[in-house]
């Protein structure tokens, strides 16, 4: 059985000067438009900052699924969890 690489595109290596400004008590970095273009970042959204040693390293943040209940719970049965964590049903209780 074969295996199939998935080649991601070649990004374009940008080398540009920011500009920091004073914003209230932090500070902002101002990001160039061709760097913006090619992370689809958005006025707004969310990055994850890293720094190492005297490097900074800035990406758009991954998306985290929010889980519902019944996802979570999917496949649970009481025999799983045991009679004292699922109690029986006496009414008209919603589990």
């Amino acid at each position: 059985m074969a295996v199939k690489t998935v080649r991601r595109p070649r990004r374009k290596r940008i080398e540009k000067t920011g500009t920091v400004s004073k914003w209230g008590n932090s500070l902002g970095l101002r990001i160039p438009r061709e760097a913006v273009e090619q992370l689809h970042l958005k006025a707004g959204g969310e990055v994850e900052l890293e720094i190492v040693y005297e490097r900074m390293v800035i990406r758009p943040a991954k998306r985290r699924k929010k889980w519902t209940e019944a996802e979570l719970l999917k496949g649970v049965t009481p025999e799983m969890c045991g009679p004292d964590l699922i109690p029986d049903r006496v009414g008209r209780e919603l589990i």
